[in-house]
């Protein structure tokens, strides 16, 4: 999809939905969500079980995909050649993409926490890089714990809440 602010769907509500079920006993002291109107009203269905603040964070927006802008991943081709550092036309660059997501990461864990981070998938490609981790694709609207290392040598564990296994098989 990219940056196109377009209203949340009814799928998207409904994913919302399940996602607040599935944070509704998680101790979220903050929500941060892009300023999206998709990632908006999922923070909003989020806080009819939980009672935290919702934030705006600009940096936490989709990357605009130019002349892709709109189209599904299909393939994942031109993705790969996009966070490889091809450039597509009009497109937000990767590193530039990446840059800003940081940013937008540093404001959002300056607030109390645990803090939810409501955003997109291109945003969370940034966080797994981030953390050291191969880059795989969450659903719509599908909450995971990050727990730090108990080492610095060691993995984070990525665990999705509606799951009791890691994400990453590390051994």
């Amino acid at each position: 999809m990219g940056s196109q602010d377009i209203p949340l769907n009814d799928r998207g509500v409904s994913q919302g939905l399940n996602a607040a079920e599935l944070l509704k006993n998680e101790p979220i002291a903050t929500i941060v969500s892009s300023p999206l109107r998709r990632a908006c009203k999922t923070a909003d269905i989020i806080t009819q079980h939980i009672k935290a603040p919702i934030i705006e964070i600009t940096e936490l927006q989709e990357a605009c995909w130019g002349e892709k802008e709109g189209q599904l991943k299909g393939n994942g081709l031109w993705i790969n050649g996009w966070r490889n550092g091809e450039d597509i036309k009009g497109a937000e660059g990767y590193a530039d993409f990446s840059s800003r997501i940081t940013r937008g990461l540093e404001k959002a864990l300056q607030h109390k926490g645990p803090v939810l981070i409501v955003s997109h998938g291109g945003v969370y490609w940034v966080v797994q890089e981030i953390l050291g981790l191969s880059i795989i694709d969450l659903g719509n609207a599908e909450p995971v714990f990050h727990q730090p290392p108990e080492h610095p040598s060691h993995p984070w564990g990525i665990y999705p809440l509606s799951e009791e296994r890691n994400l990453y098989d590390y051994e």
